[in-house]
């Protein structure tokens, strides 16, 4: 058996896959980015700080737009639906990095787990 097969957390290969088929997934994704940004970025949809969080320079309008009309509960226009299609997979690093933290929040045994996968 390998160490891969061990890996407790979603992988960004998993998470790309999700992303591709699963219309909600990616929603949801964009919320995560969204709530990644600093305040600041959140109240001017831009990005200031090059902190490999939430949504790069080129997204962060689109991406900010559409992430308060789903938080918001709206209906998306097509438009809408195109930018989170194409936003959300662009972010597999950062969703995998979220979810590994989420899930050693919600388990803290995980916790020793994942230090055998961060090992050098």
């Amino acid at each position: 058996m390998t160490t891969a097969n061990l890996y407790p957390f979603l992988t960004k290969a998993q998470l790309k896959t999700r992303l591709q088929e699963e219309p909600s997934f990616r929603k949801e994704a964009i919320v995560i980015l969204f709530a990644l940004q600093t305040s600041w970025e959140q109240n001017t949809s831009s990005t200031k700080d090059k902190n490999r969080q939430g949504f790069m320079s080129s997204h962060a309008v689109n991406g900010s737009k559409v992430a308060r009309k789903i938080i918001a509960g709206e209906d998306l226009s097509p438009d809408d639906e195109a930018h989170v299609s194409a936003i959300a997979p662009r972010y597999t690093r950062q969703l995998a990095v979220y979810f590994r933290a989420k899930a050693i929040a919600e388990q803290p045994a995980l916790q020793v787990v994942a230090a055998l996968f961060s090992a050098a």
